[in-house]
């Protein structure tokens, strides 16, 4: 951690020693390329100074499974019920173990592993909880680290444009080296704005659906798990996990209620004699 503190402290003086000794020479890359060094090389260096190497590394990748397709409850639960029939037939262990060898690290796999190794029932719920619950910390970690640089990147590129105003008001050339700070500090504040608050902020939304569902699909998980366990019949495992489905999908179930029309009295007075009329015949 020492070493990263160094490199992130050299890296980020050398990006202001930089852009207060470098010339712009005008309107053009150089003044974008200026600009953007200094917000992102600068959100970087901070990001490097702050948060230890493997917590950034974690980040990046929770960011990466987050950009990908939601996992569907649906597939976790027909996942579930496959494992309580594998585990049904002849209450065989070694079957059930069979099938978590194939399955991805996770929550599901550390459930197979338990049954296996015959836990208890009070132990497996409490370790189950416990792992999604640090999943669930992960990704509220990785949300904070997000937003912490979305407004790091703010201020950086506030900082940039004050660094290129102090050199524009410094200096007096010839005028279009002079735009090029002042087309550097607008660049600045633009960049900042553009990563913080349209790069990192929506992607910490993102992240923030994605850590939704994955709670939901942990919380089915460890329902279905129990279920096994306590040795519950597929199919009643399957209804009860599929209950939980039925209030996320309600607002597109709602079925539009039929138009109600409010008769006027003169009305049914009149239907009244006529349906008289019809019986009396």
């Amino acid at each position: 951690m020492g070493k990263q503190i160094g490199f992130s402290a050299v890296l980020l003086t050398s990006i202001f020693m930089l852009s207060f000794n470098h010339d712009v020479g005008g309107v053009g890359l150089v003044s974008n390329l200026m600009a953007l060094a200094f917000v992102v090389g600068g959100t970087l260096a901070i990001a490097l100074m702050v948060y230890p190497w493997k917590r950034l590394v974690l980040t990046a990748r929770l960011v990466k499974k987050a950009l990908r397709p939601f996992d569907k409850p649906t597939d976790t639960i027909l996942a579930i019920v496959h494992l309580a029939r594998s585990y049904r037939q002849g209450w065989d262990i070694r079957n059930l173990e069979r099938q978590g060898k194939d399955l991805p690290p996770g929550l599901l796999k550390t459930g197979v592993e338990l049954i296996a190794c015959r836990c208890d029932r009070n132990k497996m719920k409490q370790v189950l909880h416990q792992e999604a619950t640090s999943v669930q910390q992960q990704y509220e970690n990785a949300m904070k680290m997000i937003h912490h640089l979305s407004q790091m990147a703010l201020s950086l590129g506030l900082i940039g444009t004050f660094v290129n105003f102090i050199r524009f008001y410094g200096l007096s050339r010839d005028l279009e080296e002079l735009a090029g700070y002042a087309v550097a500090a607008f660049l600045s504040i633009f960049y900042g704005v553009l990563l913080g608050k349209l790069g990192l902020v929506p992607l910490a939304d993102r992240m923030k659906g994605y850590c939704s569902e994955e709670i939901f699909r942990l919380d089915l998980i460890q329902e279905g798990m129990m279920g096994i366990q306590g040795r519950e019949h597929p199919r009643s495992i399957r209804f009860r996990l599929e209950s939980h489905l039925a209030p996320r999908d309600t607002i597109d179930s709602i079925v539009q209620a039929p138009e109600i029309k409010i008769a006027h009295p003169e009305e049914v007075a009149l239907e009244s004699k006529r349906i008289g009329s019809v019986l009396v015949n």
